[in-house]
């Protein structure tokens, strides 16, 4: 992809780039604690911080579990075979400035239908209580933040190694390559198209999926 043109100065763009990759894991980590173990109240978060420091801060990150690894392993694999093997009409994506068209499988809203009645049908049936989620959010976000810097590392040497396109290639400055990343349109095979994964289907997916755990909290309570 050759040279990347910044459009501030370069402290700006690296000041940038590097804070985000820095403090959206403990962001997450605080609001998360804050709305579950401090009712909510910025203030006591602040309080406890304040009071107990870099050290009160360890104690609330919690560590990943082996439960917490199965829930998102099990729903990564779940959505991945969604992907992959609900029909769809084939939508064809803008070419690329390499001369490359991405082809996609349109079935975002089976893939959406299909995950949602098996989440309640699983719950409704005793085969599993979302409510687990619930419990385990902490955790679940902490393997996921780990488990996503891993992911990016792997995408990064991907990107050198094992391009999936013509789109793709190096900027020449480490940070940025794996901040932006190295490819344009990311796939594992022909037809697993990554982006649509991280974004669509693991991620979006998981907004519906949440939601539902949360009502589902409540009411067994």
């Amino acid at each position: 992809m050759g040279a990347t043109k910044m459009v501030h100065a370069p402290i700006v763009t690296y000041a940038s780039m590097l804070s985000l990759l820095s403090l959206c894991p403990p962001f997450v980590i605080l609001l998360w604690h804050t709305m579950v173990h401090a009712n909510g109240s910025i203030s006591q978060t602040c309080d406890y911080l304040m009071q107990n420091g870099l050290q009160g801060f360890k104690d609330i990150w919690p560590k990943p579990t082996a439960t917490a690894w199965k829930i998102i392993a099990c729903y990564g694999v779940f959505e991945a075979v969604l992907q992959l093997f609900l029909p769809g009409k084939r939508f064809e994506g803008s070419i690329s400035p390499e001369g490359n068209r991405p082809v996609y499988k349109a079935n975002g809203l089976q893939a959406y239908a299909v995950t949602l009645v098996t989440y309640l049908g699983l719950w409704w049936f005793g085969i599993f209580n979302p409510a687990i989620v619930y419990d385990h959010l902490g955790e679940i976000f902490s393997a996921l933040i780990f488990g996503s810097f891993a992911f990016c590392i792997f995408l990064y040497i991907k990107g050198h190694l094992a391009p999936s396109s013509t789109d793709s290639g190096s900027s020449g400055n480490l940070i940025i390559d794996f901040y932006w990343g190295m490819e344009l349109y990311p796939r594992i095979g022909t037809n697993f198209d990554i982006k649509v994964f991280t974004n669509c289907r693991f991620g979006m997916m998981s907004w519906a999926v949440l939601a539902v755990t949360y009502c589902i909290k409540q009411v067994t309570f």
